[in-house]
């Protein structure tokens, strides 16, 4: 009974759902407010992503006719449950709650499902709009999943470990992997764009083009659901990059301002470019990114 309630608590409060979406949601305030003071606004406060959470589930979810009622309603259960699940696998500080010896394999795989959710969203939605940015969203995917991969395999071959708490103790004692596979780090960073939905890779959701693109024809609970995933994305994904690449943490207060740094640093990238057409994101991420992954993957392999 007392191990139930400890998966309930993990999973549902800390370092689960409720923590994982409260310090995402002021994360990603944190980001709304650098680009709005950058562009000479004054920004939203704090609370304006809660209080966004909020009207949505007040309202009604309205279903299209031409769409795929049951695929339309489970693409955002999907997003919420990976994230969530990552969350409570993630360390936070310097040990895991629920880590166990290959977490770092199931959590690419858990990564990559908000991002199928989305491809899945946009093609069974029954609007053009929709279509094309489950197309671009698949097109992208193709770019940034292979050398986001092999980045962070790089770290696990080192240590011929797939244990994401074993990465951390490591780099506790011997000091960051960003310092020894800096090619690898700046790979994973690059992909981190598109894998939140950041410029200059945000085609698929360009609102100036396709409105919503594969979120469209989504509203009320639904579409709710998906805002919370994407608060989550701001709090799980630069966790990852922290436990990966930069040292992880002795103490949770450490690990948030690391994690703050990476959040920083994402967001400066987003406001100071354009967005790229979808080839040439395609094209960036074979040409530049995915042989600096493979750079750093084969040295892990040969040369550890």
């Amino acid at each position: 009974m007392i191990e139930v309630i400890n998966l309930m608590v993990g999973l549902l409060i800390y370092p689960g759902l409720a923590f994982s979406l409260a310090i995402g949601g002021v994360f990603y305030w944190l980001y709304r407010k650098v680009r709005a003071r950058l562009q000479a606004r004054i920004g939203p406060p704090w609370y304006q992503y809660f209080m966004d959470l909020i009207k949505l589930f007040s309202k009604e979810s309205v279903i299209p006719y031409s769409s795929r009622g049951a695929a339309m309603v489970l693409a955002p259960i999907f997003s919420l449950t990976s994230l969530v699940l990552v969350a409570a696998m993630m360390p936070v500080g310097s040990e895991s709650i629920f880590g166990f010896d290959e977490d770092l394999i199931v959590t690419l795989y858990l990564l990559a499902i908000p991002g199928l959710a989305m491809i899945i969203a946009g093609n069974v939605s029954g609007s053009p709009y929709g279509s094309v940015g489950s197309s671009r969203e698949a097109s992208i995917m193709v770019g940034y999943e292979l050398p986001y991969v092999l980045s962070a395999l790089t770290v696990g071959f080192h240590l011929r470990s797939l244990s994401i708490s074993r990465i951390v103790s490591y780099q506790l004692e011997s000091g960051a992997f960003f310092m020894k596979y800096p090619l690898a780090t700046l790979a994973f960073l690059m992909c981190l764009l598109p894998k939140m939905g950041r410029r200059p890779f945000d085609a698929p959701e360009a609102d100036t083009e396709i409105i919503g693109g594969p979120l469209t024809e989504y509203s009320g609970l639904l579409l709710g659901l998906f805002e919370v995933a994407n608060g989550l994305k701001w709090f799980v994904i630069p966790a990852f990059t922290v436990n990966m690449f930069f040292g992880g943490a002795a103490n949770p207060i450490e690990f948030l301002a690391k994690c703050l740094g990476v959040v920083l640093f994402l967001s400066v990238l987003d406001i100071i470019h354009p967005r790229y057409r979808i080839d040439q994101g395609f094209r960036f991420f074979f040409k530049w990114i995915l042989p600096l992954a493979l750079i750093d993957f084969v040295r892990s392999l040969i040369w550890p």
